[in-house]
């Protein structure tokens, strides 16, 4: 039987959704009415969002496939409005002691500098402290990239994981395809913002 219901929110900040960004992803601003339907629902229903975030350094070894993005400190780096709540916790991405009133956050912002959240040294510290076989629902950029690997590593941990397909947005449309095949594959769900904010309780 799963656990509790969270929210994890993949990378959604300005260099990935906004055009302006150093790393946009083409079409990904018609997401976001999704992405800020799901963060208020998650708020006004007490819903833990999970949310990881690039926060690279000069040099990252990412940059040798992409341009440099979301460099630390960087407007480009921030979450964008739709997705940030103001109570936040921040667990950067180097061995920490999680703090003991984490769980009276309404937003863990996960920082990574390679695409997978597993990364971070303090991600699986997170998990399980917030519980076993836990019922996520996923959402974010990019589809067959970053989101693609959260979505693994939560399978693998043995968490349910319904995946927004309304909310995650893609560079290569074949490639995410197979992302959500593989989901469905493994014992994921395919929802849509509706479905999750007129269906989940808390």
């Amino acid at each position: 039987m799963a656990g509790k219901t969270l929210f994890w929110d993949v990378d959604t900040q300005a260099d990935f959704l906004r055009p302006e960004g150093k790393l946009y992803v083409p079409g990904s601003e018609k997401i976001v009415p999704n992405l800020r339907r799901l963060t208020q629902w998650a708020r006004k229903n007490h819903v833990l969002v999970v949310a990881s975030a690039d926060a690279h350094q000069e040099g990252d070894e990412e940059f040798h496939l992409y341009p440099p993005h979301c460099l630390a400190g960087t407007p480009g780096q921030k979450k964008v409005p739709e997705t940030t709540l103001s109570n936040q916790r921040v667990i950067p991405n180097q061995p920490v002691e999680l703090a003991g009133e984490l769980e009276q956050a309404e937003q863990i912002v996960v920082e990574k500098q390679k695409f997978n959240v597993f990364t971070n040294p303090n991600t699986d510290k997170l998990l399980e402290r917030l519980g076993k076989e836990l019922d996520i629902v996923l959402y974010g950029v990019v589809t067959e990239v970053c989101v693609a690997a959260a979505a693994r590593g939560l399978l693998e941990r043995g968490h349910r994981v319904r995946l927004v397909r309304d909310a995650i947005h893609h560079l290569e449309e074949a490639q995410a395809k197979e992302l959500l095949e593989e989901v469905e594959r493994r014992g994921g769900r395919l929802v849509t913002t509706d479905e999750v904010t007129g269906a989940l309780k808390n």
